[in-house]
């Protein structure tokens, strides 16, 4: 782990001496300038508004090609291509009016482009609309999206369905990588707090061939916080009051960028008490608190930009039995869990003229506990009307009571995602890549979740988008294969002993994919997919 740290470090200070800037001014179709107009650079995390009069200056651009896109509220957004090479480029455009919602770069998709662009179509929330919806977690705040819900075993505890499909069905992403966090169980939620995330987007249906077998159902794509415009500082604080749940929701953040450093941090902490119901009935148990640190630094320089992101949390989470105390007292009680979950994320692009290779790198460390119910809790009546923070409760001084988790697990995972995009022949693009992980998860309770494993997975894909006039067709093939090896286990219950026989399998699929999209007019917009996988155990 010390090593994997170091080389993220040594990598961040690679750079040559190439001076590239972009600059221009943006008006509208009466040449009146417009003040405001981000002007952003996904790949290299740079961005900058438009001043008083109009005008902009991106300075340090590596060489090669990079896409810059022009959004201003009421104006339709221009994504543009452009290739430097050791020179300025000036750059001024005129945005016209518009009607609909501002196109936003799609991320999750294999080219990032525009949504009005992709062949696949994906669902995307801002972060100024969650914390509109007034939602105490991200799972909740999620299911305003069409063909998408949550299965919920308590208010802090949520897992996203989309279209029928759950658990291991669907992927979730952070951060630019793979987030493992125990979804595979029914009380496990996403474990990410909503404060730090720039934005949501979901694609509905298969996504095998951009992230491997399991993102059969789709995948969840959480996109970070943007970095703050070139010499620009902001420090944001945000408070939330949840009336249902007489619950608090307080995140302090800070950001500041140069020119070729940025630098952002944002610390969060949320308590809740049960939920409300509409019979002014509270469900017992429903209460959390969540405390969530957020960091990140990039480097930006010709040839070379990287980004290096941690996100910590820690949550304790009351696990329900329905309706039985009534209190609105913060203090967990049992049974509840207790989650530490650790993320690091290292994104790495190298520019070679024509041509772009991305390395993406991962670790993430989940430690779940979970302390049962002890006998003095079965106790309550169901319609007992109490307010006494001197109950008794599982969370106030459990450490000091040297309290054992009946179920603790941990589970380790490193990823690996490398995409090398070919230099575009015409309006054709190909990009090829790999993808993969290590996995170990190592039990320390009494009860087993699931046995201890070590799993190895690896995927290569390669898939193509053409363009003409206006149609997009998009295709792709893929190849994965997962190797699983457990260990034996026996556990007693209920005067039985039931036996985990030790695994040793791998499985392979393959996966393709057809994609067409096409414009019949300016405000219809068509796409169908088609995708097929094939698996085999060996």
């Amino acid at each position: 782990m010390k090593s994997y740290l170091k080389l993220l470090f040594l990598t961040a200070f690679i750079s040559v001496n190439a001076q590239n800037s972009i600059s221009g001014k943006i008006t509208d179709t009466n040449n009146n300038a417009l003040i405001g107009v981000e002007i952003h650079a996904q790949e290299i995390h740079k961005g900058t508004i438009t001043n008083n009069d109009g005008f902009y200056k991106l300075k340090n651009i590596p060489n090669g090609k990079i896409k810059l896109t022009f959004t201003y509220l009421g104006y339709k957004t221009v994504s543009k291509n452009v290739d430097l090479n050791d020179n300025n480029l000036e750059i001024n455009l005129q945005l016209v009016e518009t009607f609909y919602e501002i196109d936003e770069i799609i991320v999750s998709t294999p080219f990032n482009k525009l949504q009005s662009e992709n062949v696949m179509k994906v669902e995307r929330l801002s972060a100024n609309k969650l914390q509109k919806l007034g939602a105490t977690t991200l799972s909740e705040g999620i299911v305003n999206i069409a063909g998408v819900s949550q299965i919920s075993t308590g208010n802090s505890i949520g897992k996203p369905v989309i279209r029928g499909l759950s658990g291991n069905r669907v992927l979730v992403y952070t951060q630019g990588i793979r987030l493992e966090n125990q979804q595979f169980g029914g009380e496990h939620g996403l474990g990410i707090n909503d404060a730090g995330i720039g934005s949501v987007e979901v694609i509905k249906g298969a996504a095998s061939l951009l992230y491997g077998s399991d993102a059969l159902g789709g995948v969840l794509y959480l996109n970070p916080e943007k970095f703050a415009s070139s010499n620009k500082t902001k420090v944001n604080i945000n408070q939330r009051y949840f009336n249902n749940t007489l619950g608090t929701n307080t995140s302090v953040g800070v950001k500041s960028s140069l020119e070729n450093w940025k630098f952002l941090a944002r610390g969060t902490y949320a308590n809740h008490a049960d939920y409300k119901i509409p019979t002014d009935k509270r469900v017992t148990n429903t209460r959390f608190n969540e405390k969530d640190f957020k960091c990140g630094i990039a480097y930006s320089k010709n040839k070379f930009t990287s980004e290096l992101r941690y996100n910590y949390n820690k949550s304790n989470l009351g696990l329900t039995e329905g309706i039985g105390l009534q209190s609105t007292s913060n203090d967990l009680l049992e049974p509840f869990q207790t989650i530490d979950n650790h993320i690091i994320s290292s994104h790495n692009h190298f520019f070679f003229g024509d041509s772009k290779l991305d390395i993406d790198l991962g670790y993430t460390f989940n430690d779940r506990q979970e302390f049962e119910e002890h006998e003095e809790h079965d106790d309550h009546e169901e319609d007992e009307d109490e307010d006494d923070h001197d109950h008794d409760h599982a969370d106030k001084d459990h450490d000091e009571e040297n309290e054992e988790a009946a179920l603790r697990m941990k589970l380790k995972t490193f990823t690996y995602n490398a995409k090398y995009h070919f230099p575009k022949i015409g309006s054709l693009e190909i990009l090829s890549g790999i993808q993969g992980l290590h996995q170990t998860n190592t039990n320390f309770g009494e009860e087993i979740l699931i046995p201890n494993a070590t799993v190895n997975d690896f995927g290569i894909f390669t898939t193509a988008n053409y363009t003409w006039n206006n149609n997009t067709l998009q295709a792709g093939i893929r190849f994965d294969n997962r190797k699983i090896d457990s260990e034996r286990h026996e556990v007693a219950h209920d005067d039985e002993i039931h036996v985990f026989e030790a695994v040793n399998k791998s499985y392979n699929s393959f996966t393709t994919s057809l994609g067409f999209k096409t414009s019949l007019s300016d405000q219809i917009t068509t796409r169908i997919n088609v995708a097929s996988d094939l698996e085999l155990l060996t």
